[in-house]
């Protein structure tokens, strides 16, 4: 496993581009292979090893929309943007050292960094009588393959559906989608979406910021929180405190643990954006 532990603190307003920052810092990290029963330490890492952004569209815009994480402190960094399966997702799951809690009567569990900033930041809030809680149950955090294609599944179809009976998408291509292993209908929706014929849960933006495609979710590398109180700037400005963010534009209940200052983020390739008030730090890829 890669620990992302090797990410410098940085300071500055400026952000910088998040792939370079990316593939400069994964260039200099070490990682422990098996190679004929034999484990040993190599340095350097490709971008394309952990996405491929030039050649998979899938995982382009997978970087762009949920990349934030690679940056998390002190966690077991991300090998792969995109799990195929339930097996490489609980090979990933178990190699993480993790941590559970029960907030508001749910039991969660995250990467054991992740969820110590969470209940720290718990702590400050209940100073000030104020509450952080999970959203929508146990889902709020850590999640399995089979659960991120459920979700998928719940806002591909009913999309889908929408679409035929608006005259938009013909009764046999969809049929067509239906039938589609699961990348290919990742690919199907991100071209209808270049037509504006979106998939989110209320059909005015992309899906990807109602449920990220099966396999790619930041709840996998159990880095990502769903916030009950997302809509309260205390909260907000405590999770911060603790390294926890809004990433994923468009989706203001989910939060990011990236173990960080808020000022070293656009050293980190971060940019500020402000979506209905409400402040998202998202890669910088211009």
């Amino acid at each position: 496993m890669i620990c992302a532990a090797f990410f410098a603190s940085a300071r500055g307003q400026e952000p910088v581009n998040f792939r370079k920052f990316l593939e400069d810092k994964l260039a200099k990290s070490q990682r422990t292979i098996t190679e004929n029963g034999r484990q040993r330490i190599v340095t350097g890492v490709k971008l394309v090893e952990v996405c491929d952004v030039d050649n998979d569209p899938i995982a382009a815009r997978v970087f762009a929309e949920y990349g934030a994480m690679f940056l998390a402190a002190g966690v077991v960094f991300p090998q792969k943007c995109i799990f195929q399966n339930e097996t490489e997702v609980r090979a990933f799951q178990n190699g993480a050292r993790s941590k559970s809690a029960v907030l508001d009567g749910v039991f969660i569990e995250l990467q054991e960094a992740a969820m110590n900033a969470l209940l720290e930041a718990q702590k400050e809030a209940a100073k000030k009588n104020l509450k952080i809680t999970p959203r929508d149950g146990s889902e709020a955090a850590k999640r399995s393959y089979e659960l991120t294609v459920q979700l998928w599944n719940a806002r591909f179809f009913p999309a889908l559906d929408h679409w035929v009976a608006k005259g938009k998408i013909a009764p046999r291509q969809a049929d067509a989608a239906r039938a589609m292993p699961v990348a290919a209908q990742v690919s199907q929706v991100l071209k209808w979406e270049e037509k504006k014929l979106w998939f989110s849960t209320n059909r005015s933006t992309s899906i990807f910021y109602s449920a990220a495609p099966p396999g790619t979710s930041q709840h996998i590398f159990m880095l990502a929180f769903d916030v009950e109180q997302y809509g309260n700037r205390q909260i907000r400005d405590i999770l911060a405190k603790h390294g926890w963010f809004q990433t994923v534009k468009n989706d203001a209940t989910h939060f990011t643990y990236l173990g960080l200052e808020k000022s070293e983020l656009p050293k980190h390739g971060l940019k500020q954006k402000f979506i209905d008030g409400q402040e998202f730090w998202i890669p910088n890829l211009d």
